[in-house]
């Protein structure tokens, strides 16, 4: 391992694994569980010299397309800037510059311990709704905020909500069919969602089957295996 990948290792172990995270096999990523979500904390590298950039993010565990169900995605959150900057340098094997990179990526971790803790208020469905629901009427709202709202609020029973989050999201859907998955997805959803779309109980019972499939998926993964077995619902 690379001396500032070291670094990095050691940081996180310092500050995060206290707080109950864990690392993703050998990567530079940290999992904080939270059962129907997990945090991610990337200490992500750069293509253009040594160092971290940081992202912290909430994974919403319920399933979307194949190949998105496979992998951890950034939901709610993203990059974070600590004093002001984004990039945490290494700039060479000296005691002094080993020293001031370890510094800095302290820093780092620790401004994702704070962001963690924000995160975690997401067990709070309420506080969960109302984030996704300010995120989703947001200038920089993405693709997927109304469809994770609309799975929210059947997880929460929140049921004629959910219907009309997740009819709006078909509509988002159908208007760029020029994009085949798009169009792939909205056949899904048609086929598989909206026949458990019967009542609160059938929609909640459909997120929970999806969260406990990806748990399930996860941790049968060497790299996951901190995970928990056991899920509340």
């Amino acid at each position: 391992m690379e001396q500032h990948n070291k670094i990095i290792n050691n940081a996180a172990k310092k500050i995060l694994a206290p707080e109950g995270l864990f690392r993703i096999g050998s990567s530079r990523s940290w999992l904080d569980d939270n059962d129907y979500f997990l945090i991610i904390v990337e200490f992500q590298q750069s293509g253009f010299s040594k160092g971290s950039y940081l992202n912290v993010a909430v994974s919403f565990l319920w399933e979307k397309t194949k190949e998105m169900n496979e992998c951890l995605g950034f939901d709610y959150g993203d990059r974070v800037l600590v004093n002001g900057k984004q990039f945490a340098e290494y700039r060479g094997a000296f005691k002094d510059k080993d020293e001031k990179f370890t510094a800095n990526i302290e820093e780092f971790a620790i401004a994702a311990l704070e962001k963690i803790n924000e995160y975690r208020k997401f067990i709070d469905l309420d506080y969960a709704k109302k984030m996704l629901e300010e995120k989703s009427t947001s200038d920089n709202a993405m693709f997927w905020e109304v469809y994770d709202l609309a799975m929210l609020c059947f997880f929460k029973k929140d049921f004629d909500e959910g219907k009309k989050y997740f009819s709006d999201y078909l509509d988002i859907l159908k208007q760029n069919f020029d994009v085949e998955w798009h169009k792939e997805f909205y056949n899904y959803c048609l086929k598989e969602i909206v026949p458990q779309l019967k009542s609160a109980e059938t929609a909640q019972r459909m997120v929970f089957d999806m969260i406990n499939r990806r748990r399930q998926f996860f941790n049968n993964k060497t790299s996951y295996k901190k995970m928990k077995k056991d899920i509340w619902f």
